[in-house]
């Protein structure tokens, strides 16, 4: 048997489709399996009265850090703890407004891109899917043929190389893996993309048994020639 018998595998592109993945834990995948969904859920909070109150209680900060400045009689230079904590509550936010939610339902067949909701959804009530005109990323889980995990080096890319620092070009940070969705024509679908690749491997091994669909895993091949990866992903899932 060769790989033949696997066109969507032969079709397939196996070079990263995300690009410059984050550095840390991003996302997680909460199953409710009794529901019949599940969910790749952010890791930062993903609900927007909690963001509304932490931008605002981020600026009040600010606020009164400069406030408290301009009316002292002595120069006050705020470090430590506040600063931090001000940073963080301005910054938090607007990065976690970035971040998507994938839901994967079983009863409508479909998965979609959860929009940040207003109020807190009911315990273990899973969200409705939205109209499909308005659906940013979405799809039927019948058209889920894999899922696909690959990895790539996060660099500069010249992106941060001030003119004349030439040493700095492509300089290598961090190793970075996406989790991609493949459809039966070869076409991919990236989710999520970080650097904690124990984790990814147990949400994407995960995912896949929920699906019910393979997981072609080229991490750890991918100084392999195209077709010399495609034959290893093979060889592992069959």
């Amino acid at each position: 048997m060769t790989m033949r018998s696997d066109p969507v595998l032969q079709r397939t592109s196996w070079i990263p489709l995300a690009r410059n993945g984050h550095a840390w834990r991003t996302h997680r995948l909460v199953v409710h399996e009794a529901e019949g969904w599940a969910e790749l859920r952010p890791n930062l909070p993903h609900s927007r009265p909690l963001l509304i109150v932490s931008e605002a209680t981020g600026l009040i900060l600010i606020v009164w850090q400069i406030a408290r400045d301009v009316l002292s009689s002595t120069d006050v230079v705020t470090t430590g703890w506040l600063a931090w904590l001000t940073v963080v509550l301005i910054f938090m936010p607007i990065y976690a407004l970035t971040l998507r939610t994938v839901v994967f339902d079983f009863r409508s067949g479909r998965f979609w891109e959860q929009r940040m909701a207003w109020q807190a959804r009911p315990k273990g009530a899973p969200p409705a899917p939205p109209a499909r005109s308005t659906a940013a990323v979405g799809g039927s889980l019948s058209g889920i043929y894999a899922i696909q995990l690959l990895g790539e080096s996060v660099s500069t890319s010249g992106a941060f190389a001030p003119q004349g620092l030439s040493h700095l070009r492509h300089r290598y940070f961090y190793k970075s893996y996406e989790l991609n969705l493949v459809n039966r024509r070869g076409g991919r679908l990236n989710l999520i993309d970080h650097a904690d690749l124990a984790g990814l491997r147990r949400d994407a091994d995960q995912l896949a048994w929920f699906l019910d669909v393979p997981l072609w895993d080229g991490v750890n091949n991918q100084g392999m020639s195209m077709t010399d990866l495609k034959m290893e992903v093979w060889r592992n899932n069959f």
